[in-house]
């Protein structure tokens, strides 16, 4: 029987995971650490194999360039909609940075939902926008499963962008696990091999 998964991974390290930044638009590379600590870990074989599978980005730097370490130099498409957050006019900065500010203090206690960050976007249109892209990543994999039906071969998709992204994802998929945001993030280099049977997710294995 064909199996059929989309392969979740975050973008390795950069100065924002260090620093505990809240950033997300912020196009920051991996730091030289972020780059050494992929290396080791896709030597020591935590990552899906490549081949025949289908790949992803969310178009932003560490994201193409965790996809490039893995993988190498392979086609991929870009899904904008499935970037980090928006943090506006507070990216880069630390809690730290903005623990007395008022308005960011308005959206971090927003029960809504609906405020946004000057420059930036809500936690409904972060949501939103999310669903979005991970709807057009499924339409794409559901086509990969079209062309594997009569071969049989397993249909993979590997996706590479980033924490809060694939924290969204998962609870889009998975609301029945009663997760926030902060239990479903995986750490950089980190993510989650998602399976599907009739195009719906039903299973998942963390790596």
């Amino acid at each position: 029987m064909m199996k059929s998964c989309i392969h979740f991974i975050r973008h390795g390290q950069t100065e924002g995971t260090i620093n505990d930044w809240y950033y997300g638009q912020a196009d920051l590379p991996l730091t030289e650490e972020g780059i050494e600590e992929t290396k080791r870990l896709k030597a020591e074989g935590i990552y899906p194999l490549g081949e025949d599978a289908q790949f992803f980005t969310s178009g932003l730097h560490r994201a193409k360039q965790t996809l490039h370490l893995i993988y190498g130099d392979v086609p991929y498409t870009e899904i904008e909609d499935l970037q980090e957050m928006n943090f506006g006019i507070y990216e880069c900065k630390s809690f730290k940075e903005v623990e007395e500010d008022e308005t960011f203090l308005k959206w971090c206690y927003d029960e809504t939902g609906d405020f946004a960050l000057p420059g930036g976007e809500s936690r409904n249109g972060f949501a939103a926008r999310i669903a979005r892209g991970l709807m057009l990543l499924r339409k794409h994999h559901g086509l990969k499963e079209l062309s594997h039906r009569h071969s049989k071969m397993d249909a993979n998709s590997i996706m590479v962008f980033h924490g809060g992204a694939i924290a969204a994802c998962m609870t889009i998929m998975f609301p029945e696990e009663d997760k926030n945001i902060w239990q479903w993030s995986p750490k950089p280099g980190h993510g989650y091999s998602v399976y599907f049977e009739a195009g719906e997710p039903v299973r998942y294995e963390a790596f």
